[in-house]
């Protein structure tokens, strides 16, 4: 039975508030009282395993993030504070798998420097956590950072000899050596793994338990493909024949593996590579793998190989051994489309659609980031993130194999290379206003081609102004292909061009609806956000779009919305409204990046209602709340002093004015502090403490005319208030400053001290 939803975010709302007072019994009292309406609320859970951990109730804080964290698949904070506690509690294995687990969601959520942090947390919090460890290699290779990523080969190898895994420690550094060959480090470590051994046999790399590809290898970007034509794997064959054919006459001495003795010279196996390059060409495909194993048995490391031979075996219906050479040519950049593509076509023939669907995404991917933007990369590699994670979620083989077979007819014929740059300049034409568009979603539907030459025509008649053709075209082409979104996405541009901007908008919301369900987060946001670029104040659109935001982890783009959606009640003279969404927006501050500071942005927006609303004293301590989080904050601390003042509470405006003086000069701003001054000095011209205090700033500041008007005005300010003494001292100053017109100010001493 679903609870009090007011007594629910009452209780969450002061939860929150006495968390943030660091009074956690009260925290964790009102959490409970929200938990007792809606027991399986993760906010609520979340909430309450902070004020336990605050209170030093570890195992309850434990418990209600391990709820939370169930709760929502998403979010990577929840096992991350998980971790700590259990950190906190000296329990270090279970600690690192937290860590591990909320890498794993930064991961989901394309932030990979949080997940390398958390992986590093993990292996910080236990050190033999061999997971982690392998995740963070993986990170500093796909990132080429190249010693970081030799000490963590050594650093791994270490924790497997440790666990008494010598041969994979073993293997890990014979794949550090290949990047690093004559590493003395590298070469002491496996010296020590050889220590008191007689006789030592190296298996060449990729024979053992962890692959290549398991380590996440990546030795370069994917290179521009060229005029060539033809399939994928018919361009990659045509380079293997060439390098090979060059190796040949070259000079230099083929690469081997780390430790393998070389069983043939130079000459040798350059009659090998030449008699498998003559029988390939022959169709003589028994004699063309004898000749290439025996390359590869001499140990020489070429790609070319890999992937030829890979060819061969699978013409032959070898397909296991085609797919272990065709693992090893897809770490080479030249040779990863033709590979991908050729271990698509193996994996389908042995009926394994997910790991065929898997590369032939991955060439899709590839074939798409070519044609795109430096900038549009990331929001490209997201979209087939989430393809692949859809497919592997639905589980539909018929859906997929349709969607194979749509890519293999695309890519595999000649000239498949103008039709991916004339696919892309339609995909563009379509979202030039919003977000970018996949090959892979047009390739998604019947007869892709017909589609995007009906996309064409009608971006060709908007550019002429003939709106109503361009919509008959788009009509057409709904009729061929329902369910494509982006014919749709066209059909809302041209409302737009008609002036028909509702219609426009409406279409775009049922747009992101359905990306929504088909779980394709990252357009869907995007589509929101275009409608709302046209109905900027649709209060349920926006709050449909932070939704979904929060629930995919998007928080400060969440954020970003909240105070818009707030703003926007603000506009519309709704104070209470307003003020209610930033409050909303302040709960989910702490989740955000800490460098946008959201939390004293919402209070500053806050403060301003309460100071229009003339709710002095909540102003107050808002403002106070800020100036608690950012001492330097001058907005805040102007603001405290103003209020101050008004309730004739000058002893604390003047402690606010010596405190913002003091963060001023502590974060570096001391330039700031005289025009400071001056503005509240202008604001209490008759006030004597800040009139001082301006002088002082002047004195630190070796201006010594600004001192003197200054003083000159503070010693009449004196004069008037009776404190003759204190303008005595003022007088002396002045002159002890040499005045251009001593005069005045002799006599006036004179006087004051007859």
């Amino acid at each position: 039975m679903a609870g009090n939803r007011e007594v629910y975010e009452q209780a969450l709302n002061q939860g929150a508030n006495f968390a943030w007072e660091q009074n956690w019994d009260g925290a964790i009292g009102a959490y409970t009282r929200a938990l007792a309406e809606f027991p399986e609320d993760q906010a609520a859970l979340s909430g309450i395993g902070l004020a336990y951990s605050g209170a030093g109730q570890l195992e309850d804080a434990i418990d209600a993030y391990h709820k939370a964290t169930q709760l929502n698949a998403a979010d990577p904070s929840l096992p991350e504070r998980m971790a700590k506690a259990l950190e906190q509690l000296g329990r270090p294995e279970e600690a690192a798998n937290a860590y591990a687990q909320a890498a794993d969601r930064y991961v989901a959520q394309g932030t990979p420097n949080l997940a390398l942090a958390r992986w590093q947390d993990a292996v910080s919090a236990y050190h033999n956590h061999i997971p982690s460890h392998v995740r963070i290699l993986q990170a500093y290779l796909s990132q080429q950072r190249k010693e970081e990523a030799l000490t963590q080969y050594l650093v791994l190898a270490e924790v497997y000899h440790n666990n008494g895994q010598r041969d994979k420690a073993m293997e890990l550094l014979q794949y550090a050596l290949r990047m690093s060959p004559r590493n003395p480090d590298i070469m002491a470590m496996m010296d020590h793994l050889r220590y008191n051994e007689k006789e030592i046999a190296i298996a060449p790399p990729g024979t053992g338990s962890l692959e290549p590809t398991t380590l996440g290898f990546d030795i370069g970007d994917d290179d521009e493909y060229g005029e060539d034509t033809g399939s994928p794997v018919e361009i990659a064959l045509r380079k293997a024949l060439t390098d090979l054919a060059e190796t040949v006459f070259s000079e230099a001495l083929p690469k081997t593996g780390p430790l393998v003795m070389r069983e043939l010279s130079k000459p040798e196996i350059d009659a090998h590579i030449a008699k498998a390059l003559d029988a390939q060409t022959r169709g003589n495909v028994e004699d063309a793998i004898a000749s290439y194993e025996h390359v590869l048995k001499a140990g020489v490391i070429q790609s070319a190989v890999n992937f030829n031979l890979g060819l061969l075996y699978q013409q032959q219906l070898r397909f296991e051994e085609a797919i272990e050479q065709f693992e090893k040519a897809v770490e080479d950049p030249e040779y990863r489309l033709g590979s991908h593509f050729a271990l698509g076509e193996c994996q389908r023939a042995r009926g394994r659609i997910d790991e065929a669907l898997k590369h032939f995404i991955e060439v899709l991917k590839i074939v798409d980031m070519a044609t795109v933007q430096r900038e549009q990369v990331d929001d490209l590699i997201q979209l087939y993130g989430e393809l692949a994670r859809t497919y592997a979620a639905k589980g539909e083989r018929d859906q997929a194999v349709e969607f194979l077979n749509s890519l293999i007819g695309f890519l595999g014929d000649k000239g498949w290379e103008d039709k991916v740059t004339q696919a892309r300049e339609r995909l563009n034409g379509v979202a030039h206003a919003g977000p970018i568009l996949s090959l892979a979603e047009m390739l998604s539907v019947q007869a892709p081609e017909s589609i995007l030459e009906s996309l064409g025509l009608a971006q060709e008649y908007m550019r002429r102004g003939l709106e109503d053709a361009a919509q008959d075209e788009l009509d057409h082409a709904i009729l061929l292909a329902p369910t494509y979104l982006p014919i749709h996405r066209q059909m809302g541009e041209v409302l737009l061009s008609l002036g028909k901007a509702e219609a426009a908008v409406a279409k775009f919301v049922t747009i992101a609806d359905l990306y929504h369900v088909r779980g394709n987060f990252s357009q869907a946001a995007a589509m929101y956000e275009r409608a709302l670029s046209l109905a900027p104040m649709n209060i349920t659109l926006r709050a449909k779009l932070i939704d979904l935001l929060v629930t995919h982890g998007e928080i400060d783009r969440a954020l970003e919305q909240y105070l818009a959606l707030a703003d926007t009640y603000y506009q519309m003279a709704q104070l209470d409204r307003a003020r209610e969404k930033y409050n909303e927006a302040l709960q989910l501050a702490p989740r955000g990046d800490p460098e946008h500071r959201w939390a004293v942005r919402i209070l500053h927006r806050i403060g301003d209602i309460d100071i229009q609303r003339v709710d002095w004293r909540r102003a107050m301590s808002v403002y106070e709340e800020i100036r608690s989080t950012a001492p330097d904050d001058e907005k805040a601390r102007l603001t405290l002093v103003d209020l101050y003042y008004r309730f004739g509470q000058s002893a604390q405006a003047i402690g606010e004015i010596d405190g913002l003086v003091q963060a001023l000069r502590e974060s570096g701003k001391s330039q700031k502090i005289i025009p400071v001054l001056e503005q509240i000095a202008l604001d209490h011209d008759r006030d004597i403490p800040i009139r001082t205090r301006l002088t002082q700033a002047y004195l630190n500041a070796r201006d010594i005319e600004g001192a003197l008007k200054q003083l000159d005005t503070l010693g009449d300010l004196q004069l008037e208030a009776g404190r003759t003494q204190d303008a005595i001292k003022t007088i002396q100053m002045i002159l002890r400053l040499n005045p251009p017109n001593p005069e005045p100010y002799q006599a006036l001493l004179a006087q004051l001290t007859e």
